[in-house]
């Protein structure tokens, strides 16, 4: 079951950063991945309940607040894109969520292979 939200959080967002070595995340060549409420909310049942237990379903069981960002590198990045890869087939139906996974599998990939980070911000 979902958490109630607050007015507060109706508005806030959630994006996924790749910061390469040396980067910030406000640096103008940082890649950044949004994930819309919809996506989300889409996703949820699909994730919660479908995934084993991995860095897939921690990252999506909370949209909003501290409780949603995290910071992924080295072996977690292919560890997270494991766990995308096993539920993707399922995201057929869900348009949205299917594109979100394969861009965010795409982001894992590249930075892993720079030896980057992905850097999860909830506003």
């Amino acid at each position: 079951m979902r958490p109630q939200r607050s007015a507060f959080e109706r508005i806030a967002t959630r994006r996924v950063f790749m910061v390469p070595p040396g980067a910030r995340l406000e640096d103008p060549d940082v890649d950044c991945l949004p994930m819309a409420e919809t996506v989300w909310e889409r996703g949820y049942t699909l994730v919660i309940d479908e995934v084993k237990r991995g860095l897939l379903q921690d990252f999506w069981k909370n949209y909003y607040g501290a409780s949603a960002e995290m910071a992924m590198s080295g072996n977690r990045l292919m560890e997270l894109r494991k766990d995308i890869m096993a539920i993707t087939p399922d995201c057929l139906g869900e348009p949205a969520v299917f594109q979100f996974l394969v861009q965010l599998t795409r982001m894992c990939v590249r930075a892993y292979s720079v030896q980057g980070t992905l850097q999860v911000v909830a506003e």
